[in-house]
């Protein structure tokens, strides 16, 4: 009996052997798509924990409000390796300056980072590309690997300009070489460059040797690893600016504590790679449920050849092995057959998303544990998804062999309704007929429409949260009511500001705003921030708000907003309150430390925010002036134009730039808005990457499950065709009854998707907002993603039933006399 089932076996694969291949096909397609993604993200967790973690990075900053000499604050640095819990110390200071490149003026800011000479670099470190050394020599200056170099529009061996803080002129620079720091978030997501310096290079040209920062790594009591404990890392972290202020003398202005070993968009990777992750495995389990139908139609045209193989001898376990081999069969070729293609196109993801974190990878080779996984999830999800169909062939009796048909045993509820139906006067019984075909079967019915649902669920919920997205980005473009922004490099006065600004041509309008950074903190604490070392993840700054701006106020939870004029009061977004003083709330006190001074306010209200890039917390003029006790001073100012161009933006920036500098006030940056939009695209597409690959993979999967489906359908009905031919009816009538089944159910699916699309959108998207923008993204539901889907659907299964459909219409009473 085993040797006549082989020879089944082999008979069976090569008779439907178009079917078989075309089973093959969709599971190896989907798994190469789950392989390669899992092969993605097994590597690029890798590569970028273990880049993040080469550079050494410091546990803590502690940011002074004044810089001090070099080498006092090295000879604290020293003290400090002696403290209880710091396993290493080192001085290093940085900051942001206008840079021209051989003269030219550049709209992106440059970020430079200063460490001694003599600094051994055994933490923050970074390597040095194929040109340049350290440290740096007088009057050279390293920039940014070669995103850096492409943003400034410059090349080594070209001179940088820039104003170091205190200096009174701007110091020209040569660019001696490249700098490989993958602890920084890549220069074109920031829109501003990078560059390293020590202070030989600028005591070559007649700066002062000043720095602000101690950088510190915290180890566990007994350890010599510097510690992954955020908590215990602080603890250590407040003693030792406790020292600083209680013994040196120096005030504290923030305390800097990222999350440990983490690279500032490390979130942005894992979150990427998961969901793409999901969107892959659920299209590998819908191309599973796919095989499964495929086979169990193949079982129930095979129910009259599994009823002799019983008359004969065949054991049910011997019959059920038969189909298992079968399954397997299909499995061990679609994995054979996806593996490799999995591999390289994993290797071209990797490339790609690195690329994104600005990660240069040490090996593009997958972990041992992705190979196992994607071998195991080819190898068993098929047959476990095809086991119940499977055992049901292996147990069908010889009595049920000669009974079967090809419709059900017992008219099922939606049968029997139908049926009833039929009574009724001017019904199309084509239609009805259609319909009975479609439900005769329950366990068939809802696999076909759960496969089509299952797709269409995910197809309309990745475009409707892709929709949700844009309208975050629709949202930030509409609350950038201004045309071009100015940064100032020192405060000035607001009216002397304003009014240099307002005689620019095509300036309509001018605000004057402040934004200073600061720590908040509780009564008696310092202000601890999980601020990373661009000074742009995880910073807190305070707004004054103007009057008369037409912004209105974000959305409150609780609390109130700010009056006009007021003074002591604040207003935290959700994050900064979270994050920094979670126990506080309107009406509470906080402390604010300006320039390192503690400054305390009452907070007024708690807002809603999606991020931090505004700063976090909001006051009045008159507020900052009052904490202060100096005369009011802006910044920053915003400019509304009178022409929302971009040329218009570009040419008002320049303009605006040479009026301030005429003027006697310095300015930092003039830029056209479009910049801050550049940034954030920078952040987002990743989020747009997500759900196109969750929506993409998916949605082809629904279509090829929505062809063969329907195709398989009307296999076993192949007698019940030509009894129609038999008894009269036109093969005309016969390609419309087929053709509807299919209309119906892709119709079916699409009702059956609507209540699970609704959930899932707004489960996935308020753990996707929160995740990426630390808010909920706002619910939307595409409906051109729903018609088209539905479109697609009806389209796709005539396209797939006409084959079959003509194949049906053609049918003889001889072949459906032969027909097994």
């Amino acid at each position: 009996m085993t040797r006549l089932l082989t020879v089944k076996l082999r008979r069976d694969v090569r008779a439907s052997w178009t079917r078989f291949a075309l089973m093959v096909l969709a599971l190896a397609a989907t798994l190469t798509v789950f392989g390669a993604t899992l092969f993605a993200w097994s590597t690029v967790g890798r590569e970028t924990r273990g880049a993040y973690v080469s550079t050494e990075p410091a546990s803590a900053t502690i940011v002074l409000s004044r810089p001090v000499d070099a080498s006092r604050l090295a000879a604290i640095a020293a003290q400090a390796r002696s403290r209880p819990g710091v396993l290493d110390a080192t001085a290093r200071t940085q900051f942001d300056t206008p840079v021209e490149v051989n003269g030219q003026p550049r709209d992106i800011p440059l970020q430079v980072f200063v460490a001694a000479p003599d600094d051994p670099m055994r933490m923050v470190r970074f390597d040095l590309n194929r040109q340049g050394s350290w440290p740096t020599a007088p009057g050279e200056i390293l920039l940014g690997a070669d995103d850096s170099l492409a943003l400034l529009g410059a090349a080594v061996g070209d001179t940088v300009t820039v104003t170091p803080p205190g200096a009174d002129t701007p110091v020209r620079l040569r660019i001696a070489g490249t700098v490989y720091d993958p602890s920084l978030a890549p220069s074109p997501q920031e829109q501003r460059g990078h560059a390293y310096l020590s202070t030989a290079s600028l005591a070559g040209v007649g700066q002062p040797s000043t720095m602000d920062q101690l950088k510190i790594q915290v180890a566990e009591p007994g350890q010599s690893e510097p510690s992954r404990d955020r908590a215990a890392i602080s603890a250590v972290a407040g003693e030792l600016g406790g020292w600083l202020q209680s013994t040196q003398g120096l005030a504290v202005r923030e305390i800097q504590v990222p999350t440990p070993y983490a690279h500032p968009h490390q979130w942005q990777a894992d979150v990427l790679m998961l969901s793409l992750l999901a969107g892959a495995a659920a299209a590998l389990l819908l191309a599973a449920i796919l095989v499964a139908t495929m086979l169990n139609n193949l079982f129930t045209q095979q129910i009259p050849q599994i009823g002799i193989l019983k008359a004969i001898g065949a054991r049910t376990t011997r019959v059920t092995r038969h189909y298992l081999s079968m399954t397997l069969l299909v499995a061990a070729a679609a994995t054979a057959l996806a593996l490799y293609p999995a591999i390289q196109i994993g290797r071209g993801r990797v490339q790609s998303l690195l690329g994104l974190l600005g990660i240069q990878a040490t090996s593009l080779s997958p972990s041992g544990w992705a190979y196992a996984a994607t071998i195991a999830a080819g190898l068993t999800l098929p047959p476990l998804v095809a086991l119940p169909p499977l055992i049901n062939a292996g147990r069908t009796t010889v009595r049920a062999a000669i009974d079967h048909h090809g419709g059900a045993t017992t008219p099922s509820r939606a049968t029997a309704a139908l049926a009833r139906l039929g009574r009724l006067r001017h019904l199309d019984r084509g239609l009805l007929m259609a319909a009975r075909n479609t439900v005769r079967r329950p366990a068939r019915f809802w696999l076909s429409v759960g496969l089509l649902a299952c797709a269409g669920i995910v197809f309309v919920t990745g475009m409707s949260l892709r929709s949700g997205t844009r309208a975050v980005e629709d949202a930030k473009k509409q609350q950038r009511y201004w045309d071009v922004e100015v940064q100032l490099a020192k405060s000035a006065p607001p009216e002397a500001a304003t009014s240099a600004a307002r005689g620019v041509a095509g300036v309509d309008r001018v605000e004057a705003w402040t934004r200073l950074p600061v720590g908040v903190a509780g009564p008696s604490q310092l202000p601890f921030t999980r601020t990373y070392p661009d000074q742009g993840h995880g910073s807190i700054a305070v707004n004054t708000v103007p009057a008369d701006t037409p912004r209105p106020p974000p959305p409150l939870l609780e609390g109130r907003w700010l009056t006009p004029g007021e003074t002591g009061a604040v207003v935290l977004n959700q994050l900064v309150r979270d994050r920094s003083v979670p126990d506080l709330g309107p009406g509470d006190t906080v402390r604010l430390f300006i320039d390192g001074t503690p400054t305390a306010w009452q907070i007024a209200g708690i807002v809603e925010e999606g991020d931090t890039t505004g700063g976090g917390v909001y006051t009045t003029p008159e507020g900052i002036a009052a904490a202060t006790g100096q005369p009011a001073q802006v910044n920053r100012l915003r400019l509304i134009t009178d022409q929302h161009d971009e040329s218009t933006r570009d040419t008002a920036a320049a303009t605006v730039d040479r009026a301030l500098t005429t003027a006697g006030i310095d300015v930092e940056n003039a830029s056209s808005v479009s910049r801050t939009d550049a940034a954030s695209a920078g952040h987002m597409g990743p989020v747009l990457l997500v759900l196109l690959g969750i929506a993409l993979p998916l949605g082809i999967v629904g279509g090829i499950g929505l062809a063969t489906t329907m195709s398989a359908n009307i296999l076993d009905r192949t007698r019940e065709f030509a009894i129609m031919h038999a008894v009269g009816a036109p093969p005309k009538a016969v390609r419309r009854i087929v053709t509807t089944e299919g209309v119906l159910l892709a119709l079916t699916s699409c009702a059956v998707a609507i209540l699970p699309t609704l959930a899932l959108t707004a489960i996935l998207g308020d753990g996707l907002g929160n995740l990426f923008g630390n808010a909920p993204l706002p619910y939307r539901i595409s409906i051109p993603a729903v018609g088209l889907w539905t479109a697609l659907s009806v389209l796709g299964s005539i396209l797939a039933t006409e084959a079959a459909a003509t194949r049906a219409s053609r049918t003889t009473v001889r072949e459906a006399l032969t027909y097994l």
